[in-house]
């Protein structure tokens, strides 16, 4: 019966019990939508590290870590491999040769971290594969070994280069054709050079989304261009190979593209003068993050000659956003239904003023004290959770939506990408946060119907019986 009492009390002011509703749907929608947006992008992150940089787990020489120095590979790999492919939970893995290098083009040079990998076996553990931009994925290989380069780093070797064709053209309209055909037959080795070139000949006439999609039309990377790498090899000797770029892979983190180069591990091992089974280091693909962190401390136990690492240890700053955002998820919500609070107990006080006489009569025939707070918390839970309830259900109904179109930031995609993140989010909510948030919602509900419902028990029935 109370319920149906405070549920009746709510309505008695249709505006005023709507404005504050709304208010709440309105913080709730708010808190959980932002909440989504930092989970989505934060998984987005660790996703495209695990898969494009890192992998789940690796394996080293205990020595290599130290300095990275190319004669500390791992011990009795073959022991390693077989004992690796019988534990469970591994869904793949690879292993790979890793020195650094000098790279030169005609143009530039540049310090690179080369990696020697078997490109079959690391399409299972890593991405990179499906990230090429240009050219291709170690494929049709004839004449010099093949290089897939970083698009950051083919930037700072030049390798990309901005040029102004007929066929580019031939989508334009006719005005923009006549003012972008004076620079055509020239080619420009840098992106600020090009972009004052185009300034000087439009004007103010684009601005900067415009501008920035222009500049990536007439770019084009120097694919088939010869590139001298410059290594140390076993022995302490210098030595000069020369690769054929193949390809141009871009991911969403520039540092990782501007100093990461792939070429087959047969091909590095031959110019650094080791054996065929020397590896520096193994990369393993677990079935999900969690299990990543059990086959580690398997592969430790088993393989104390090693290092053995899961992703959390090889880059904590990841491990930290996954905590980290499962209480900031809450704390955002928090501070929008806290900053909410003051509102519901204003209006449940207006309420309580209101009915001083009805309260009155209430208690004196016979409702008591502790019925007369229930009521009052119930309406302003009920009040609470009502407009929470449509704030939720409208931001999930829109996460949905965005989690497969995604939120485009292209036009902030360089100073996003400079620090690791992708230019599209794709927001993402787990069932957990909806149920956190809703006990959250009820325990500001209660909150709020502290003050006013203690007013209302401060009344004495008599003299609220003579309010008029």
């Amino acid at each position: 019966m109370i319920w149906s009492i405070a549920w009746k009390n709510i309505w008695r002011n249709r505006v005023r019990s709507l404005v504050v509703i709304f208010a709440v749907m309105i913080g709730v929608f708010s808190g959980v939508f932002l909440v989504g947006f930092m989970t989505g992008w934060i998984n987005q992150r660790i996703h495209d590290a695990l898969h494009y940089e890192i992998s789940h787990v690796q394996i080293h020489n205990p020595d290599y870590l130290l300095n990275e120095e190319m004669q500390f590979t791992i011990t009795n790999y073959k022991k390693v491999e077989d004992f690796i492919s019988a534990t469970p939970g591994i869904q793949s893995f690879a292993p790979r040769v890793k020195v650094f290098g000098m790279a030169q083009s005609d143009w530039a040079s540049s310090g690179l971290i080369i990696k020697g990998i078997d490109p079959e076996r690391e399409r299972t553990v890593t991405d990179i594969h499906k990230k090429i931009i240009a050219g291709e994925y170690f494929e049709d290989e004839k004449g010099l070994p093949a290089m897939i380069l970083g698009s950051k780093a083919a930037e700072d070797l030049k390798l990309l280069n901005y040029e102004i064709t007929e066929e580019k053209l031939g989508s334009f309209d006719v005005n923009l054709k006549k003012k972008l055909q004076s620079l055509s037959g020239k080619r420009y080795r840098t992106r600020k050079e090009f972009e004052i070139a185009l300034k000087n000949v439009l004007g103010l006439e684009y601005n900067k989304k415009d501008m920035y999609n222009l500049i990536n039309h007439f770019a084009f990377y120097r694919l088939r261009a010869k590139l001298t790498v410059t290594l140390q090899n076993s022995k302490g000797e210098l030595v000069f190979e020369t690769f054929r770029l193949k390809g141009i892979f871009d991911t969403s983190n520039d540092m990782f593209d501007g100093i990461t180069a792939f070429v087959r591990a047969g091909e590095l091992k031959k110019a650094l003068n080791i054996k065929e089974t020397d590896y520096h280091e193994i990369a393993l693909l677990a079935k999900s993050r969690n299990d990543a962190v059990t086959v580690a401390s398997i592969l430790k136990e088993k393989l104390p000659e090693q290092n053995v690492m899961s992703w959390k240890e090889i880059s904590p700053d990841l491990s930290y956003y996954n905590d980290f955002m499962k209480i900031l998820d809450f704390i955002y919500v928090g501070i929008f239904l806290l900053a909410l609070s003051f509102g519901i107990i204003n209006t449940m006080l207006m309420a309580v003023l209101e009915r001083v006489k009805e309260i009155g009569m209430l208690m004196a025939i016979g409702m008591n004290k502790v019925k007369v707070f229930i009521m009052i918390m119930f309406e302003s839970v009920m009040l609470t959770f009502t407009g929470a309830f449509v704030g939720m259900l409208i931001s999930g109904i829109l996460i949905y939506h965005l989690g497969k179109t995604g939120i485009n930031l292209s036009m902030w995609a360089q100073g996003l990408e400079a620090i690791g993140y992708a230019s599209i989010i794709y927001p993402a909510i787990s069932f957990d946060i909806y149920i956190g948030v809703t006990l959250l919602v009820i325990i500001t509900g209660i909150l709020s119907s502290i003050w006013p419902a203690r007013k209302a028990l401060q009344l004495n029935p008599v003299e609220a019986l003579r309010t008029e």
